[in-house]
């Protein structure tokens, strides 16, 4: 018996497969809500920390948690080489100017006097 749906028709094929792409590119957008920023920089003066995901503080932080939670260290048939982290190196973001701070220099105390207590 042939099928009477729409849904069968080539056109209507075609539309949900957009429609599909175009939810798998809404999802998948590496610049949204859950994803990276345009520009990474580290919070400086006037700002709080913020919160930064693995992948954007060293290129290979999946090997380094691997490492940190003990995953494949019982190998002995293939043990995994030492992990070297590679830092991603950034930039801090200051919006506010700090004013230098004025420390004094050490109180040296003389030798060669007493102290008053009696005043």
């Amino acid at each position: 018996m042939a099928s009477t749906r729409n849904r069968n028709t080539p056109g209507n094929y075609q539309l949900e497969q957009n429609i599909n792409s175009c939810n798998y590119n809404l999802a998948t957008y590496i610049h949204g809500a859950h994803g990276q920023g345009y520009t990474r920089h580290l919070p400086g003066d006037g700002l709080i920390v913020a919160q930064m995901h693995g992948r954007d503080l060293a290129e290979n932080y999946m090997d380094i948690e691997s490492e940190l939670f003990g995953i494949g260290a019982t190998n002995l048939e293939n043990p995994l080489p030492p992990v070297i982290p590679r830092i991603n190196k950034y930039n801090s973001l200051n919006v506010i100017d700090k004013t230098p701070m004025i420390i004094p220099e050490p109180m040296v105390q003389m030798q060669h006097q007493r102290a008053n207590f009696r005043n």
